[in-house]
């Protein structure tokens, strides 16, 4: 049974907060980092809970090597709730749909620092190193409340590898597969009561396919290098700093409809925190966090520069954490946030800043609970902002739990959609108002000795899209999106069983239309058992058909592939690993005029004490 803290004492509820908060405020305090906190979530409340409300997914690290799948977009297109959409294979762009909102409608989050281009208004998330990452909490549903903007789809935040209270301990892989793709990664992770540490490197490269159909008919490569460090002390037993770093440096070759012309683009996604925490009574800590995250490209034609976008966010944030009771937990802060561009464009404006200040309140009496919260948000952009959380649930019984929730949300405009100057066919409009959303939830939850289920029903509201209309972008549209969720996760004959499937309906109200590039039905079931040293599994993912364009003219067949897997333990610390996906090599586009990976596979081997 998981652990609860509602029988907690106060003072041991404090510690608890203090362990786990950081990851919510944004990044794990020092001395909290070598406990394990496995039923704990942090995303859904910026605050740790045992029992959140929120839909929320968790992929923990035994996943990742479990489903061996090497770029993050497919990952986490496997779990409920998530659309993706892809451009030419591996590294390729890459975009995600949660719960059939936008693509820069899910805010991003490394070790609690805010990912994304300001320029953009998305996330490179094809450019993130799998194997650096350590779990990944993924909430469904506006969180503006808690966040600010672009949090009208969700929230995935992830959280890179950590130390442990060890010797220091290396690991180790290596892996070959098709279109000649090579993996290779390699760190160590150590430390001592107080002090925790871990440095990890990562490659990833791969001939790749060509992407895009009738262009420049060759095969358009990927490579990726990454570095992430982190370290945490205690300097006392309740005062704890700590620090985080993540780059990645990436080729990107893609197509463009010259026939001739090569093209490809250096990118840089680089991340970087620091954090204390104080516990200053039992019942109050205070964390501030200070981090800035990077998106940088520049873009070759010819091999010769043709345009850079380079975006910088800059976060500050202070937290105040009150255990009031055992039964109540209070948090109150304040965040400030700076966007500033460096381009070979000259923008109308280059930088901006967002401060805000937040309450939430996360409660249970008897068999409710329930989490408030509001948000203020001043945009030196478009002015201010206010949103709001509210979480209930009921326990029917000791394994079964109906909840309920409400929340606003609302996404900033981009620099491109306010700034950009004026060019042939486009112009920015700094008169924009942010993208608004009303989300309304309800569902249930079971928690047995069997495994774990949840089924939940939504309707999101977003007000004032922003569509582009020649040669601006202007508030214009309404779009109602409602859908049903389902996830299972169970053991059957000693198969381990996840499955999820999502239906929903994601329709423009001005025009009647669905909304582009997202699939209306999706599942994904997950085998997987152990054969003494052999560890045997499989994967299997559906979707419905899509439309590529606004006016729903361009229809895209929906497709399933399947993916085989196969490990063996050969001792304690060395391990072999096979992968094939799309076994059946089914042809499929996710953007139209864009190829997809066809069967591939990767062989790896890997020394892990």
């Amino acid at each position: 049974m998981k652990p609860s803290t509602k029988a907690m004492p106060l003072r041991v509820c404090a510690r608890l907060t203090l362990a786990a908060l950081a990851t919510s405020a944004f990044t794990v305090p020092a001395h909290a980092e070598h406990q394990s906190f496995d039923p704990i979530t942090v995303t859904a409340n910026r605050m740790p809970t045992d029992n959140a409300l929120a839909p929320h997914s968790v992929i923990s690290r035994a996943d990742i090597e479990r489903l061996q799948i090497h770029d993050l977009p497919t990952l986490l297109a496997r779990f409920p709730g998530i659309d993706m959409n892809n451009s030419g294979g591996l590294g390729k762009a890459s975009s995600i749909y949660m719960r059939g909102t936008n693509a820069g409608h899910v805010l991003v989050l490394v070790d609690g620092v805010k990912w994304h281009s300001a320029t953009s208004g998305t996330t490179s998330l094809q450019d993130f190193p799998v194997n650096q990452i350590e779990r990944i909490e993924i909430v469904r549903g506006p969180r503006s409340g808690l966040y600010g903007s672009e949090a009208i789809g969700g929230v995935i935040q992830i959280f890179t590898r950590q130390g442990r209270n060890q010797s220091p301990t290396p690991y180790a892989s290596v892996g070959f597969g098709k279109h000649n793709t090579k993996q290779a990664s390699g760190g160590v992770s150590g430390g001592n009561e107080s002090t925790r540490y871990h440095l990890n490197f990562s490659h990833l490269s791969t001939d790749g396919i060509d992407a895009r159909v009738n262009a420049n008919p060759d095969r358009d490569g990927y490579r990726n290098n990454s570095l992430s460090a982190r370290i945490s002390h205690d300097v006392t037993d309740r005062w704890s700093v700590g620090a985080n770093f993540l780059r990645t440096q990436s080729r990107n070759e893609y197509d463009s409809l010259s026939p001739t012309a090569d093209f490809y683009a250096d990118n840089v996604q680089q991340v970087l925190g620091v954090n204390t925490s104080v516990q200053l009574t039992d019942s109050w800590l205070m964390a501030l966090n200070l981090s800035e995250s990077r998106d940088e490209g520049e873009n070759f034609r010819d091999r010769q520069p043709d345009g850079t976008f380079n975006t910088r966010h800059r976060y500050a944030s202070l937290v105040n954490t009150f255990v009031l009771t055992p039964q109540h937990t209070l948090n109150i802060g304040l965040d400030y946030d700076h966007d500033r561009v460096v381009s070979s464009t000259d923008y109308q404006e280059d930088s901006r800043d967002n401060k805000a200040v937040f309450v939430s309140w996360q409660g249970h009496q008897d068999r409710h609970n329930w989490l408030l919260s509001v948000r203020h948000d001043d945009n030196q952009a478009f002015g201010e902002k206010t949103t709001g959380t509210a979480d209930w649930g009921y326990q029917l019984t000791q394994s079964l739990q109906i909840v309920a929730n409400v929340g606003t949300g609302f996404k900033a405009p981009t620099f491109n959609q306010l700034y950009w100057p004026d060019t042939p066919g486009f112009i920015g409009n700094p008169d924009l108002k942010p993208e608004k959303s009303k989300n309304y939830g309800i569902g249930l939850m079971g928690n047995a000795n069997w495994g774990s289920w949840g089924l939940h029903a939504y309707q999101n509201k977003v007000r004032d899209l922003l569509v582009y209309q020649f040669p601006t972008t202007e508030n214009v549209d309404e779009a109602k999106i409602t859908g049903l969720e389902f996830d299972l996760a169970t053991t059957l004959l000693d198969w381990q069983i996840q499955f999820n499937a999502s239906v929903l309906k994601p329709k423009d109200e001005t025009t009647g239309n669905i909304l582009p590039r997202r699939a209306q039905r999706m599942a994904n079931l997950h085998l997987d058992r152990q054969f003494g040293n052999w560890l045997l599994g499989g994967s299997w993912k559906v979707t419905g058909h899509r439309f590529d364009d606004a006016a729903n003219n361009t229809r895209l067949s929906g497709y399933e592939v399947v993916d085989f897997r196969l490990a063996y333990q050969i001792d304690s610390d060395w391990s072999v690993k096979l992968n094939a996906m799309n076994v059946f090599d089914r042809d499929y586009q996710t953007v139209n005029n864009f190829n997809s990976l066809g069967r591939t596979y990767m062989l790896s081997l890997h020394y892990q004490p």
